[in-house]
């Protein structure tokens, strides 16, 4: 497992010296604290899943960290990069709606806004859709904001960004079109548009890896300056355990969410039907082995939970230690976290 931030030292180095104040722990403590009481008191019961699974969740640009034996070799577990695949387990098996606040792990991070552990907030509401796990980032937000300032609004620079109201939704295709001029889902219009804006796409970047320069290169920063934000409505090609949309089978109820141009959250209405996931999850396994050369099994378990009957549901995801960041006007996750 690879460590690659320079800036990850331990906590007790940076305690000692007084670049992680004291301060910072106790509020830290405070919204994590709060956010198990956020969910709490709306009825949601936490769960701890276990972190080291035989079977990884499988993404073409996420890399799990595989746990080593006592003599160093790898052995068939990894510590999990979500924990999805058990609480949709446990959603199978009727616990409703569920929270897990923990830790999650990705190899092949190191960034002011990535490393290799961090926190997560996931969460899944039974019988409901994407809209309503997006007014719980809203609500959730908020009432951070109130805990750790005393008013719904954080500090981001010279200003101030409200949590008050409804976050802005903008379908993911109008952005693409109104920031590129080119429809997210089509490879060539894609590329004339990056190389028009100077960013020289490679010959050989597929389709797949031109979205995410045009996500990361141009939408994003343009989120900067917009506050609160949720891009809704992304490919289905990008999304394996989204449902699609109705009368558009390209396009999935996929959300993320932005608070001052930071990437905070990602969520979506999730797919129940136990044939399409099998065979979106194993192409999916073939995507990953073709892009990385790892292969990665897909969960049998999963696929007899999915079988037995996934409940219809809404999800998401949030980085704990990305919010703690922003409350605490901090501006990387070291700053926050502790190592």
């Amino acid at each position: 497992m690879a460590f690659p931030y320079p800036r990850a030292v331990e906590t007790w180095r940076r305690l000692a010296k007084g670049e992680l104040p004291r301060e910072t722990l106790r509020l830290r403590s405070r919204i994590l604290d709060r956010i198990r009481a956020y969910f709490r008191a709306r009825g949601f019961l936490e769960v701890d899943p276990p972190i080291a699974v035989p079977f990884p969740n499988i993404d073409p640009n996420v890399y799990p960290v595989t746990v080593s034996d006592a003599g160093g070799r790898a052995s068939r577990r990894f510590l999990h990069t979500s924990p999805e695949l058990s609480m949709k387990k446990l959603l199978a098996a009727g616990c409703g709606n569920i929270f897990y606040l923990g830790k999650v792990f990705r190899d092949r991070e190191g960034s002011p806004l990535h490393h290799p552990e961090f926190t997560m907030l996931e969460w899944y509401r039974v019988g409901e859709s994407a809209d309503a796990v997006m007014q719980d980032v809203e609500g959730l937000a908020r009432d951070l904001a109130r805990e750790i300032h005393g008013r719904e609004e954080i500090r981001r620079g010279n200003g101030a960004v409200s949590l008050a109201g409804p976050w802005t939704r903008w379908e993911l295709s109008d952005a693409f079109g109104a920031l590129l001029g080119a429809p997210m889902d089509e490879e060539a219009p894609l590329r004339a548009a990056l190389a028009k804006k100077g960013l020289r796409p490679g010959a050989s970047e597929s389709w797949e890896d031109l979205f995410f320069r045009a996500c990361v290169d141009v939408i994003e920063p343009a989120l900067r300056d917009k506050g609160t934000v949720f891009l809704t409505g992304f490919p289905s090609a990008l999304a394996a355990m989204a449902k699609r949309r109705a009368g558009r089978e390209g396009t999935c109820e996929r959300f993320e969410g932005y608070l001052c141009g930071v990437e905070l959250v990602n969520g979506y209405e999730e797919l129940t039907d136990p044939l399409e996931q099998e065979t979106r999850l194993r192409q999916l396994a073939d995507r990953h082995e073709h892009r990385t050369g790892i292969a990665l099994p897909v969960d049998p378990g999963f696929l007899e939970a999915l079988r037995m009957g996934l409940p219809p549901c809404s999800g998401a995801a949030l980085g704990v230690d990305r919010m703690a960041m922003l409350l605490l006007g901090k501006e990387t996750i070291e700053d926050v976290a502790l190592r």
